[in-house]
């Protein structure tokens, strides 16, 4: 039978927008293999044209339009909304917080962060606040108040923190990553045996710890490989030259979805040469670090923070003392500045 739909991003079914059915009423999540009994109100939430949008943003950004990780924000929500529900299946708040922990994400994920201003936590604020997710969460008697604070990680949880200490958002992040580039060393399921609630923080036993590091550790390399530094740096270049041209207004930039942006992008005059070029020759691209040889029109890219939220250890064991551990201290050489630009211009 055909999904009926409401609009661009709603839908009638659950079929879908979960992936696997697992019986009348269960859903299957992919990746971690865990069976989920949504309630009403959070099917009601999935529904929405604010979390259907997110099924067609890049989890992995622009790095989705040349790698395999191509996954998207709705898998990666739907994800940790597994996690949670399997580790605090019974605190509501928690589990709406899972679903709308990622609604104000604008195309391409973290990639346009900051471009007039942009900010995708004050964006998900605003989309709690409008009229179809606040009457949702007030028919559920869901504290709208708790649901943003669990969000924002004001009210610690397995969902967020602020002592950077590894959680639910960033552990489906890392093994969503590693499961795209085929470096898992075991599967999704068996991964989370070893973690387990520890008052409102996950904790891992050691060997889980380790295996979690690297993880880590692969997932700041990444963020700092020409892989997704030049897409990132030359789409965030496109975008604030279409918004300077007048062909997209700095307000609309948060609401469009991946491809809407990139049509916009190619069907203007200033941008649709070089897009064309981005989708079809990524590999024309050269990335350095800064005070190597670039052109003087090079793109500048910084990159300033790595996601380095670390797993907690049972039984009081350190960090310290996972054998991976000391390769945390080469990270801080991946910050700072990078140019990039295309091949031709290379000098």
């Amino acid at each position: 039978m055909p999904m009926k739909s409401e609009s661009a991003y709603g839908g009638q079914m659950l079929h879908g927008i979960y992936g696997q059915m697992a019986g009348p009423g269960k859903l299957r999540d992919p990746l971690w293999n865990t069976i989920i009994s949504p309630s009403d109100i959070e099917t009601e939430l999935l529904r929405t044209k604010a979390m259907r949008r997110l099924h067609y943003v890049r989890h992995a950004g622009p790095a989705a339009l040349h790698t395999q990780h191509t996954s998207t924000r709705l898998q990666h929500t739907l994800g940790v909304f597994a996690l949670i529900a399997y580790l605090a299946p019974d605190w509501p708040e928690l589990r709406a917080a899972a679903l709308l922990h990622d609604v104000g994400h604008g195309p391409f994920s973290h990639a346009l962060e900051g471009i007039e201003g942009f900010d995708h936590h004050r964006r998900s604020e605003e989309e709690l606040h409008a009229e179809e997710i606040r009457l949702i969460l007030k028919r559920g008697r869901l504290h709208h108040a708790s649901v943003l604070d669990l969000i924002e990680g004001t009210t610690a949880s397995p969902l967020r923190n602020s002592e950077k200490i590894l959680h639910a958002d960033h552990l489906d992040s890392w093994v969503r990553s590693a499961a795209s580039f085929g470096i898992l060393p075991k599967p999704a399921p068996d991964l989370l045996r070893g973690f387990r609630l520890a008052g409102p923080h996950l904790e891992a036993d050691a060997d889980t710890a380790e295996l979690t590091l690297r993880l880590i550790l692969h997932e700041a390399h990444y963020h700092a490989s020409p892989d997704n530094i030049a897409p990132v740096t030359v789409l965030r270049a496109l975008t604030q030259r279409l918004i300077d041209a007048g062909g997209l207004l700095p307000s609309e930039l948060g609401s469009l979805a991946d491809d809407e942006l990139l049509t916009l992008l190619r069907r203007h005059p200033v941008t649709a040469e070089e897009t064309d070029r981005l989708l079809y020759r990524p590999q024309d691209l050269i990335v350095v670090r800064a005070g190597e040889p670039a052109p003087e029109h090079a793109y500048r890219h910084c990159l300033r923070k790595l996601y380095l939220a670390l797993p907690l250890v049972q039984n009081g064991t350190a960090s310290a003392s996972l054998p991976s551990y000391p390769q945390l201290d080469e990270l801080p050489g991946l910050l700072g500045e990078y140019f990039v630009f295309w091949k031709e211009e290379e000098k």
